[in-house]
């Protein structure tokens, strides 16, 4: 028999994305080979941010027990936990005959570093896990416990080889990434010193921030963005709400003047940087002129993305217990939230018309047009011939569509 096979299906965040990979690393070192089409093993890593990604992840495991009758199944992630806690585990819709576990040999000592990123030119990173800051609407922090954070010294080892093997942007993520180095002893490093000590690699690549919390943003960590061109100026920070009285209720620990005097002080030192962010419709109890704030909020800051989420009820949260908001009410409040989004991202990008920017190559089609992300994580399309996948090249803007940007290749 050779040797057998696996295929993973990751749901929900880059946390989840960079876990599967590690599992990956560890089926290919210990003999397996991937394989979509027919696997022997499925990996499910599963979320529980919301009800939808529930439902999609037990939608995926009836497939695959329906695609391939002869596979077993593998279930991993926060969905999983958030099922077993609620007494209705997704394991009981796997026959026990069908049920799957990893091979004996793939459990060893020590940190796993991850060498490669499947399917992706940008590499995600790890650095901590857990939070502890029990916003009244997530789950999360049941799910997967207080801050943890991983040791600088594996971090930057796992980063120096992931650029050795050529990868050209660095995604650092965590569940709460600001938090990080808290929870060590001592507390003598924090995301700034890991980022001074990514930043001594060699190499020709880029750093960005996945999510953040606008009260992790230091004036040291609003600095480095901006002296060091290493560092994507682009942030992604939640703000849920602009209404004080539900990021009160959310148990958010911020109001929203606090918010914006975070984004006023990154705008003083980085004025073009992108601020992206996740924005929480139809929480209990918001009324009209609480959503409104969320509105006026959007249309002042100008954000370059938002991420809008109606609200979904998650059992054993604080929040399941309020009374909840009429959906179709929250369906027409996204739509609108969706449509002032849409016009503040498009005034984010044209200022971007004329320059030339920095883009890291992502996918081609057969037309040989090319797409990417520059450094303020705006997607840019143009035509070009035998470009590497996952290079960075200079791109010239030359206009706007929709939701991306149209550039000429600006030859070396």
């Amino acid at each position: 028999m050779s040797n057998p096979s696996f295929t993973i299906s990751t749901f929900g965040c880059k946390v989840n994305q960079y876990e599967s990979q590690v599992i990956r690393e560890r089926l290919l070192a210990s003999g397996c080979r991937e394989d979509s089409d027919s696997p022997h093993l499925v990996v499910i890593n599963s979320c529980a941010v919301t009800a939808r990604a529930e439902a999609k992840t037990r939608k995926e495991i009836r497939q695959w027990l329906r695609r391939v009758p002869g596979s077993r199944i593998l279930l991993v992630g926060c969905g999983l936990t958030y099922s077993e806690l609620q007494n209705r585990s997704l394991w009981e819709i796997v026959p026990p005959a069908r049920r799957g576990k990893l091979p004996d040999d793939i459990h060893r000592d020590g940190p796993w570093l991850i060498t490669f990123f499947a399917d992706h030119s940008r590499a995600f990173v790890k650095v901590q896990d857990g939070c502890d800051a029990f916003c009244s609407y997530c789950i999360i922090p049941y799910l997967r416990g207080g801050p943890v954070s991983r040791s600088l010294n594996e971090i930057v080892r796992e980063i120096s080889g992931l650029v050795q093997n050529g990868y050209r942007e660095i995604v650092l993520t965590g569940i709460n990434m600001g938090t990080y180095g808290k929870d060590l002893p001592g507390c003598r490093v924090n995301l700034v010193i890991l980022l001074e000590n990514i930043l001594k690699l060699k190499g020709p690549f880029r750093v960005r921030l996945s999510s953040i919390e606008p009260k992790e943003i230091s004036l040291s960590l609003i600095r480095l963005i901006a002296d060091e061109a290493m560092i994507c100026p682009h942030l992604h920070i939640p703000i849920q709400s602009g209404s004080d009285e539900i990021l009160r209720k959310m148990n958010r620990n911020y109001t929203s003047g606090e918010y914006i005097d975070v984004i006023r002080t990154l705008r003083e030192s980085s004025p073009d940087i992108s601020i992206s962010t996740d924005c929480l419709v139809g929480f209990p109890g918001e009324e009209e002129e609480d959503f409104q704030a969320s509105c006026r909020m959007v249309r002042e800051i100008g954000f370059s993305k938002v991420h809008i989420f109606p609200y979904s009820r998650r059992d054993g949260t604080v929040a399941s217990g309020y009374p909840g908001v009429n959906q179709e009410i929250i369906r027409l409040r996204v739509d609108l939230l969706k449509k002032i989004s849409e016009k503040t991202a498009h005034e984010f990008r044209r200022r971007f018309v004329g320059r030339e920017v920095e883009v890291i190559i992502e996918k081609k089609q057969r037309n040989g047009l090319y797409s990417g992300l520059d450094h303020h994580y705006n997607r840019v399309y143009f035509f070009g011939e035998k470009i590497e996948i996952g290079s960075l090249r200079r791109v010239k803007i030359t206009g706007i569509d929709e939701s991306s940007l149209k550039g000429e290749f600006a030859a070396d």
